[in-house]
C-alpha cells in the first residue's frame, strides 16, 4: 500500500445507481444522477479546478430521492437530496466556497 499526499479541497460524490422501476427501494438516482455528474465535471473544468475538486459517480448513498440525484460532499460531510443538473454548478460553488446551506 502506498499513501499518496494528493487530497481535493472538495471531493462531491453522486449517486447514478439504478434499480428497477418497481423496486421497493425506488428507482435509484440513474440518469438524474449521470447528468448531474456530467454538470459539476463541467462546471469544475470551466474553473480550471481539476485538483482542488473531485467528482465521483458512486452506486448508492443510502438515500433514494423521487426526483434527482443524491450527491455527498467531503470533508463538508454534507448529504443531498433530489438534486437537478440546474443546481449543479451552484452546488459546487457553495461546497469550494464553504457556504453550503
Amino acid at each position: 500500500m502506498v499513501r499518496k499526499g494528493l487530497v481535493p479541497d472538495v471531493h462531491l460524490f453522486v449517486c447514478a445507481n439504478r434499480r428497477p422501476d418497481d423496486s421497493p427501494l425506488g428507482r435509484g438516482c440513474g440518469d438524474d444522477g449521470e447528468r448531474v455528474f456530467d454538470a459539476m465535471k463541467a462546471d469544475v473544468a470551466r474553473r480550471g479546478a481539476y485538483r482542488a475538486v473531485w467528482v465521483t459517480k458512486t452506486g448508492c448513498l443510502g438515500v433514494c430521492p423521487k426526483s434527482g440525484a443524491t450527491v455527498a460532499v467531503y470533508p463538508r460531510g454534507a448529504l443531498y437530496s433530489e438534486v437537478d443538473e440546474s443546481e449543479a454548478a451552484g452546488l459546487v460553488d457553495a461546497a469550494v466556497t464553504e457556504k453550503l446551506p
